[in-house]
């Protein structure tokens, strides 16, 4: 059983991506109708997606953006519902630290959803203001918090 974090590149990759945020992120909470993706974001020269795979089965999604001056996003960060409580996010969280690393980041950043504070705080990060503009949209009760590397 190997883990793999692959830069969203392929088609069938894109497809798994999307449909894990879709369903994790929006529409497990009720968001029906609303997940773009076509969301340019996904594709900007800043952003890179990642799907988290074991033996070839996507489980979590998550991208990096690239902020500038040693600072990068964690955006976005899922893992399938049947998944979850696994360990696959230490996984992932671990894997993205070390793709980080190699562009020159040195201070993750995140917009935490409440009821994954425990999941950020027992894996190194601290709460963090960093940026209050951030907080609209489906991030606007979250928490901000940071990871130095």
């Amino acid at each position: 059983m190997s883990y793999v974090l692959v830069a969203v590149t392929e088609p069938q990759d894109w497809v798994d991506f999307h449909a894990i945020r879709r369903q994790e992120l929006f529409e497990a909470k009720g968001r029906f109708g609303v997940y773009n993706d076509k969301h340019p974001d996904d594709y900007a020269d800043f952003a890179h997606p990642y799907l988290l795979k074991k033996d070839d089965r996507a489980l979590g999604t998550v991208r990096l953006d690239l902020l500038g001056e040693g600072k990068a996003a964690v955006r976005l960060v899922a893992i399938t519902r049947d998944a979850q409580g696994a360990g696959h996010g230490r996984v992932m969280e671990q894997l993205l630290t070390e793709r980080a690393r190699a562009p020159g980041v040195h201070t993750l950043l995140v917009n935490a959803a409440a009821d994954a504070l425990g999941f950020y705080e027992k894996t190194g990060w601290e709460r963090f203001e960093w940026d209050r503009d951030e907080l609209v949209g489906i991030a606007e009760s979250c928490i901000q918090m940071r990871k130095l590397l």
